[in-house]
């Protein structure tokens, strides 16, 4: 278990959906990311029904969560710290299992001194629920809210912050993760979660 990470928050959710979308409404306005937000939150309804049939899973937090993963840009598209800004306005909120979603999917979880270092609590934020595991995988499958796979999403992170090495390395490594993730789930499950959110979002995202 990470660091600080309190176990209570590993309870169901009882953050309500209509609830979570009020406050992307309320804080994205009418801003483009809001329909990233909305696809994402549509693919994991759907990875949620799939993966019941192996593990308990809260499908109603899965689906809020990824609904507000990238809450933090109604103040700033930064890469990391639009994680933080979600973490710090959601945990005002009160929403403390969401708001460690919006810090954890960030680059598949942030290390105890990498969060210190961007203004988070001294603790690790690392994903080690399924489902704090899964919204970051479902992140990487959504080009703002059309289906991709992880390859072109990491191709098109690349081009977009060419010459920050460092980043850049460290999308590598959270590719990474997300490839082994998928290996895991797509053995047990006998699925592809590529081909899974490109039926799922083909025709966009629809009604969440």
């Amino acid at each position: 278990m990470a660091a600080g990470h309190d176990p209570a928050l590993s309870g169901r959710s009882s953050l309500k959906y209509g609830d979570a979308l009020s406050l992307v409404d309320r804080y994205g306005k009418d801003a483009s990311w809001i329909r990233h937000c909305k696809a994402v939150s549509v693919l994991a309804k759907r990875y949620a029904e799939i993966f019941s049939a192996g593990y308990d899973l809260d499908a109603g937090f899965v689906r809020t969560a990824a609904l507000l993963h990238d809450i933090g840009r109604y103040k700033t598209h930064d890469p990391i710290m639009h994680g933080v800004e979600g973490y710090w306005l959601l945990t005002n909120l009160g929403y403390h299992r969401e708001a460690f979603v919006c810090a954890s999917h960030i680059l598949c979880g942030l290390e105890r001194d990498e969060a210190v270092r961007h203004g988070l609590p001294d603790q690790d934020f690392i994903p080690r629920t399924f489902e704090e595991r899964l919204i970051p995988v479902i992140d990487s499958l959504v080009e703002f809210d059309r289906p991709t796979t992880l390859h072109a999403r990491v191709a098109s992170i690349q081009r977009r912050y060419q010459g920050n090495d460092a980043y850049l390395q460290r999308i590598e490594q959270a590719a990474e993760k997300v490839q082994r993730f998928m290996d895991h789930v797509n053995r047990e499950f006998c699925i592809s979660m590529e081909d899974v959110a490109a039926e799922t979002l083909s025709a966009g995202p629809g009604i969440v």
